[in-house]
């Protein structure tokens, strides 16, 4: 539609080339069964998501769903990614921190998964552009603030006296706008995703 306000990015064989190449080194399964999870970003550790709920939930979403969790990083959060895929020990938890991946690439990784759980990120734009499902857990930042106007999206968010402050940091120091939200209220989510995907699907 010429009025849209929806972006789109498209991905090119050589793309698709080296993300084949991604999948064989991590031996990871098919694209339908592997959650993606950005719980960091550039902006600032307040709109971090704790590492040990990362952990958590990549290890509940391999018991409840059968999901594979691969953990997206910047250059910068290289360390954090391997840290959570070593606490979770786990074999359907892996992490592209030893990957040297393009944007390209990234693009690609994103456009063959089933679903993304993310901060608001600049990940989440590249999967509202590329047509993966997202789950966008919102901290510092109010939702209103950073639409992308995906359709395949559920925006989680805490209410509190002193969010959304739209720091970088906490300056309160207890970080609960990120803290609050819990495991059980991102794996809910996730079991929406995947019913209305399976229910796309099912109608086509």
């Amino acid at each position: 539609q010429a009025d849209s306000r929806h972006v789109e990015l498209a991905t090119t064989p050589r793309d698709e080339a080296a993300v084949d190449g991604v999948w064989q080194r991590l031996a990871l399964p098919p694209g339908d069964r592997i959650m993606l999870l950005n719980a960091g970003g550039a902006y600032g550790e307040a709109k971090h998501w704790p590492a040990e709920y990362c952990v958590s939930l990549a290890l509940r979403a391999a018991k409840e769903f059968d999901l594979t969790t691969l953990i997206l990083c910047g250059p910068q959060e290289r360390e954090a990614a391997r840290a959570i895929e070593k606490a979770a020990h786990h074999p359907q938890v892996c992490s592209l921190a030893g990957e040297d991946v393009s944007f390209g690439t990234t693009k690609a990784i994103i456009r063959r998964c089933r679903l993304m759980v993310t901060s608001d990120s600049g990940p989440r734009h590249i999967a509202s552009a590329v047509g993966t499902p997202t789950i966008v857990l919102f901290g510092p930042i109010d939702a209103r603030w950073s639409r992308n106007y995906q359709q395949q999206s559920i925006e989680l968010s805490v209410s509190l006296d002193c969010a959304p402050c739209g720091r970088r940091a906490c300056p309160l120091g207890h970080h609960r706008c990120m803290r609050d939200l819990t495991v059980d209220q991102v794996l809910a989510a996730v079991a929406r995703s995947l019913g209305a995907g399976k229910q796309a699907r099912d109608a086509a």
